[in-house]
């Protein structure tokens, strides 16, 4: 609304509109148990899984700030993938298919999440397919 309708009785008794906007600061940016993002999973081609940096997949994946910053979460999956692709990458021949998975667990504020790792190739002309996986366990 201009300043020159609200100055010459454009909005009478002088009320401001509501505006719903988002809220500038969510609940989950300050804990992890307010913010529902416990479970993801990522899934990408590459031609070679050893050149592939997996903490910057992890920082994209749409996981709780908490569980993606959590250094046994990011150490774990590091290690997890590194020894899957040395093990991928072992193969003479991928024909008829191979596949190498892992998976690890880790506690963050008594909650139990289990990180998966997965690398498979169908063929010798086919990329890599990677599945990353932060589930939230059992405890």
């Amino acid at each position: 609304m201009s300043f020159l309708k609200k100055l010459f009785g454009g909005n009478p008794g002088n009320e401001v509109p509501e505006i719903e906007e988002e809220p500038f600061i969510k609940p989950y940016d300050f804990y992890v148990e307010a913010d529902d993002r416990h479970n993801a999973e990522k899934t990408f081609e590459t031609e070679r899984p050893q050149s592939v940096d997996i903490l910057q997949i992890l920082d994209e994946m749409e996981l709780a700030f908490d569980i993606i910053n959590d250094f046994g979460v990011r150490r774990k999956l590091k290690k997890l993938y590194s020894e899957l692709a040395f093990e991928i990458d072992e193969y003479v021949s991928y024909e008829g298919g191979r596949s190498a998975d892992s998976f690890a667990e880790e506690e963050i504020d008594d909650t139990v999440y289990e990180i998966h790792a997965a690398i498979s190739r169908e063929s010798d002309d086919s990329p890599f397919k990677v599945t990353i996986r932060i589930a939230e366990g059992q405890e």
